[in-house]
């Protein structure tokens, strides 16, 4: 709940989004990270995914922000701004959308990934995004 609000921070100041903007965003990541440890924490095998795809559901308003709302903000911009913007919003975005996918295959999902494989690929994702 730190360093996320704060990367969407920093890509909403980039392209001067106003304050509900920035407080949505903030919001929705917070709710995001919220839901997926209550699914995380969940005994309930059935609930788990409950509250995975409600987290996801945030990250996709997270998603739609990032792409339109503050993309076409960065579409009037000139020269680097704009580019440093689609470039962070970019890599955020893939590393971001890779988080439930992993978390899906890992043991608090389908169990597919053995729990120091999952480990070592949150490691890598934490460490790039």
């Amino acid at each position: 709940l730190f360093t996320t609000p704060l990367l969407l921070y920093d890509l909403a100041l980039l392209t001067d989004a106003d304050r509900g903007t920035i407080l949505g965003l903030i919001g929705a990541d917070a709710f995001m990270i919220i839901t997926g440890l209550v699914g995380a924490l969940s005994t309930v095998y059935k609930w788990r995914f409950v509250w995975w795809a409600v987290s996801d559901a945030a990250l996709i308003y997270i998603l739609y922000v990032l792409y339109f709302n503050l993309g076409q903000k960065a579409r009037q911009m000139e020269g680097d701004r704009a580019s440093t913007f689609n470039v962070l919003r970019n890599l955020t975005v893939v590393l971001w959308i890779l988080y439930p996918i992993w978390w899906v295959l890992g043991t608090e999902g389908a169990g597919v990934v053995p729990l120091f494989v999952e480990t070592a690929g949150f490691m890598v994702l934490d460490v790039t995004a």
